[in-house]
């Protein structure tokens, strides 16, 4: 049941992405809602899941820009694994390092992506990572925590603050 409700969730974010993302990009900015759902699919499931749906995702993407087929589908596999690995040693249930594993997790991306796709030329590689890929991150961590809050929202009750430490 798990692995149809993941296989659900990135056809969604595939479509979403495919179709709507860059009807809300910002000066050619645009999140990235796959990763949002592997960066999902990292913590709650592990490594394992998210490297394969990492993969499969990646790949589709790849599809559509056929000069550089396999980078998003390794860059996502990555991501994946790396997310899932790590989900341990940090506290999956923390609203701040679920935001700040999505920022990190869209960086280490777009690195390994704009590091691939421009491999012949060590300046696009840096400039395409501060034009984009800081951009790119903090846009795509932007969503998430809406996404996050939203759904803890309707899954949660909402977000549970402790008056006494925001008065500290």
């Amino acid at each position: 049941m798990r692995i149809l409700h993941h296989a659900l969730l990135t056809a969604l974010a595939l479509l979403i992405q495919t179709s709507w993302a860059h009807t809300i990009s910002i000066a050619g900015i645009r999140p990235d809602v796959v990763l949002i759902v592997i960066v999902y699919i990292g913590i709650r499931s592990g490594e394992l899941e998210a490297t394969i749906f990492g993969f499969v995702t990646g790949f589709l993407l790849d599809v559509y820009n056929p000069a550089f087929m396999g980078v998003n589908a390794f860059s996502n596999s990555v991501v994946g694994f790396a997310v899932g690995y790590s989900r341990a040693g940090i506290v999956a249930e923390n609203f701040r390092a679920q935001v700040l594993l999505l920022l990190i997790a869209s960086l280490i991306h777009d690195l390994l992506y704009f590091g691939l796709s421009s491999m012949s030329n060590p300046m696009k590689i840096v400039s395409s990572v501060f034009r984009y890929g800081i951009g790119t991150a903090v846009y795509t961590a932007l969503i998430g925590l809406m996404v996050v809050f939203l759904a803890s929202i309707r899954f949660q009750g909402g977000i549970n603050l402790d008056v006494r430490r925001l008065q500290e």
